[in-house]
């Protein structure tokens, strides 16, 4: 019986244990889980890189600047050597119809020329500010005004041979007028360039130099082009005349330099180049040495003139006789400059048959007035074929 009630004694502490020990677990929050270990990072390739996910590079803008100013120099080039040479221009006075065509060709091309070489010279200095390269910009932009320059003189030389042609259409006042507006752009993108270079210097000390400091502005040709061969075209086409008024206003002054080109024209000034009225009465003949270059002066020139009143040492019929000289009749434009303008400077005869009569006077300079040396050819007749302004 004690025995009996001794093991129901250890069953029941044996239950009350076990609830003592359940009953705090049953009111404690359940544990967290142990963390799960991390394995070491495993080294890879990065996968390839597609055109997808490659993100646009920066173009260089300062390079493709200068590839742009290099082909335009190409270009400018090859017009400068396709310029129409001296005999197809002699064609075009004479009105060759397949010498005009080409010709009006190569004009276009040299007015065409004069537009990228101002493009170079605006561009050149937004690029040098915008951090290009300096040395190969300032090159590229002195470069611009020579060739500019050039394609000047060869468009100018052009443009009288059509309008002076036999021919009544070799060139149109449309193209004249485009020819003079980008002139008018090139005036006006130096004079802007002028301004620009004439502004006060930072008051900085130590501000970075102004990289514009670098260029220099160039002059427009003493004698402006394309007035001459324009108010020749106007005189030879009277209905023309009133398209003047419908240029835009920016050719303001190369309008009203036209028209007073045209007027000397019409009032047979010698100056501007007037058609021949044929010899007089009283027209003599001078004797002009054969050498380019050549002649002294109005005494030389006149040396083998015969005198005014008739008769001499050039014989009856009014000519020079001495050999190894040539001969050119006083009269029409040559005998109006003269009386005009009293002794040239030089008589000189030309390798092409012209004779050269240079005078010193003063034309417009962009927008100044310079004093130059004009050399005024004529034919043989005393006809004036046209003027030249001599470089120094």
């Amino acid at each position: 019986m004690r025995t009996r009630m001794h093991r129901s004694a250890i069953a029941l502490c044996a239950l009350t244990a076990v609830a003592c020990v359940t009953e705090p677990r049953a009111t404690r929050p359940p544990e967290a889980p142990p963390p799960i270990a991390q394995e070491p990072p495993v080294a890879t390739q990065p996968a390839p890189r597609t055109a997808e996910s490659v993100p646009p590079s920066v173009p260089d803008r300062s390079r493709q600047v200068f590839e742009d100013i290099q082909r335009q120099q190409r270009w400018t080039r090859d017009a400068l050597a396709a310029r129409p040479p001296p005999d197809e221009l002699r064609d075009v006075r004479d009105g060759d119809a397949e010498a005009i065509s080409d010709t009006r060709k190569r004009f276009k091309r040299l007015v065409t020329a004069i537009e990228r070489t101002t493009w170079i010279r605006e561009t050149v200095p937004r690029a040098l500010r915008n951090g290009g390269d300096p040395d190969r910009l300032v090159a590229a932009f002195d470069q611009a005004a020579r060739d500019r320059n050039e394609v000047f003189a060869a468009a100018d030389a052009t443009a009288r041979a059509l309008a002076e042609s036999r021919a009544r259409n070799a060139i149109s006042l449309e193209e004249l007028r485009r020819a003079l507006q980008e002139t008018h752009r090139a005036r006006q993108g130096e004079q802007k360039l002028a301004a620009n270079l004439g502004r006060e210097p930072a008051s900085q000390a130590n501000a970075p130099a102004d990289p514009l400091q670098r260029l220099r502005t160039v002059p427009m040709p003493p004698e402006p082009p394309f007035i001459a061969a324009t108010a020749r075209f106007v005189s030879a086409h009277p209905a023309e005349g009133r398209a003047l008024d419908s240029w835009p206003s920016q050719l303001a002054q190369e309008r009203a330099q036209v028209r007073a080109a045209v007027s000397q024209l019409h009032a047979g000034s010698a100056d501007a180049g007037v058609d021949d009225l044929g010899p007089g009465e009283d027209d003599q003949t001078l004797g002009l040495d054969d050498e380019p270059g050549g002649g002294s002066g109005m005494d030389a020139g006149m040396a083998g003139a015969p005198d005014r009143a008739g008769g001499g040492p050039a014989g009856e019929d009014g000519t020079a006789a001495q050999g190894g000289t040539a001969a050119v009749q006083v009269s029409g434009d040559l005998k109006r400059l003269l009386a005009r303008r009293g002794p040239p400077l030089q008589f000189s005869q030309r390798p092409d048959g012209l004779t050269a009569v240079r005078y010193k006077e003063q034309r417009p300079c962009g927008v100044d007035q310079c004093t130059v040396t004009v050399d005024y050819l004529f034919n043989s007749s005393g006809r004036l074929v046209r003027s030249e302004v001599v470089k120094p």
